[in-house]
């Protein structure tokens, strides 16, 4: 789901039926003329013609090596979409500032921080920030949007963070949150592991802990527990993994299990090379996209990552899924931010997130109709489930859950540019001690409109 080189993409009766209800009022009121349109509410970043929308994401600097595409492949789906006329007869204007994920430890300086460029979202004004990027960035400004009423949707994170409805009204997570995908990850390692010895090494922030918290709660008791630094990976250039990797060797852990971005993966794998140490890797998706890991290796002519196990949310590309196809006709209809990208080019796991959360929106706003205003989509986000977006499961908040999904598969990558699923089976659990079941209700297939 979703930093890609440094940190971290109501029933359908019932979500059908609300949107054929907004599409014939719309309808009657378009009809009315002029009188009725002006009527309809102001909503800030909504004109007659263009909805305006914003995100802060690390389009510079040295997270934006991977994660530079998320934003941008969302942003496809919107000249998609508005090639075809645009949703509910509005044009989508996203406005990308870039942050350069400006926290200490990422190289960034002298650069506008995420406040500055949230605050220039503001001015614009936006109608909500949808897929902006990071923990530590976006509990910055939540506190910001909140003030100023902007709805904060579809946050690049799997923080627990996002999900605190009676404190942020407006702000929504997207990918399965980090104790979901760990949990959902620690049944694999019990039903193929049984018995081995586990060691675990995270980010030494939200994103490690709520890994692990997830990996315990789903029965993994690791039997060494390691946190890295994301300033010490940076100033010593991965070298500060190393000793933890010497450490689970020492205590002959068979399984690794990483809560690591792609350039903490690097050094890990690098340093069990160095060490002749080939443990079974099992990597969180956020630092398993194996074209970002495979990329230090290939002077070597070699790809550790080969056979380590991950998750995922979305189809892989060898699925046969419909949405992969109609994803690489979205990337390909946009040269300026994809060039060079054809139908033989490697779809990679930043690019599919930013399309899921892409398609999500516009799903969204498709439901909401002609006339609305940011509480009422939000009210719509929390009672309808949206079935019909690239997702693996269904997308559906609530007015006390607003994570986000909550389901994936196990998949396992099988080379430098390519995934596949080890199972066709999808689970499902909650962030906190409730089981890992399968989930019996798929999301569907691409619908007519985005066709």
């Amino acid at each position: 789901m979703a930093i890609s080189q440094w940190r971290r993409i109501a029933s359908a009766g019932s979500a059908l039926l609300l949107c054929a209800t907004l599409a014939t009022a719309a309808t009657s009121i378009g009809d009315a003329g002029a009188a009725s349109k002006a009527r309809a509410p102001k909503v800030p970043g909504v004109t007659a013609s263009q909805v305006t929308i914003g995100a802060t994401v690390p389009l510079t600097g040295i997270a934006s090596s991977g994660y530079n595409q998320v934003a941008k492949a969302a942003n496809a789906v919107f000249k998609y979409v508005n090639s075809k006329g645009g949703v509910n007869g509005r044009k989508i204007r996203y406005v990308l500032e870039d942050d350069c994920y400006g926290t200490p430890g990422f190289g960034c300086t002298g650069v506008p921080n995420t406040v500055t460029q949230t605050q220039k979202l503001l001015a614009l004004p936006v109608f909500a920030t949808v897929g902006s990027l990071g923990t530590p960035t976006q509990d910055l400004v939540r506190t910001l949007l909140k003030k100023n009423g902007v709805p904060q949707l579809f946050v690049n994170s799997g923080s627990s963070d996002w999900n605190d409805p009676s404190q942020y009204p407006g702000l929504f997570g997207w990918q399965p949150s980090y104790p979901v995908e760990s949990k959902i990850l620690a049944k694999y390692i019990l039903s193929t592991y049984a018995n081995q010895n586990v060691c675990f090494l995270g980010q030494g922030d939200d994103f490690g802990t709520n890994g692990l918290a997830g990996l315990v709660a789903g029965g993994v008791s690791p039997v060494v527990t390691d946190f890295y630094s994301t300033t010490s990976l940076v100033a010593t250039n991965g070298a500060s993994i190393a000793p933890y990797i010497q450490a689970f060797q020492n205590a002959k852990c068979t399984v690794v299990y990483l809560d690591t971005i792609p350039g903490a993966t690097d050094a890990a794998l690098g340093a069990a090379l160095q060490l002749s140490y080939a443990p079974h890797w099992v990597i969180s998706s956020v630092g398993s996209d194996p074209q970002t890991v495979a990329e230090p290796f290939k002077s070597l002519g070699v790809d550790p990552e080969v056979g380590a196990v991950s998750f995922t949310y979305l189809p892989t590309p060898t699925s046969g899924s419909p949405w992969i196809k109609w994803m690489y006709k979205v990337i390909q209809a946009d040269p300026t931010d994809f060039p060079g990208f054809t139908s033989t080019s490697p779809l990679n796991g930043n690019i599919e997130y930013g399309i899921g959360f892409g398609v999500a929106f516009v799903e969204a706003l498709k439901a909401a109709g002609r006339n609305f205003t940011r509480a009422s989509f939000l009210k719509l986000l929390t009672h309808s489930t949206f079935t019909q977006t690239p997702s693996l499961a269904p997308l559906q908040y609530t007015p006390v859950n607003h994570q986000g999904l909550n389901a994936g598969q196990i998949d396992e990558v099988v080379s430098a540019t390519s995934m596949k699923t080890v199972s066709n089976t999808v689970y499902t659990t909650n962030s906190k001690n409730g089981p890992v079941t399968v989930v019996k209700r798929l999301s569907t297939g691409i619908p007519t409109w985005l066709r």
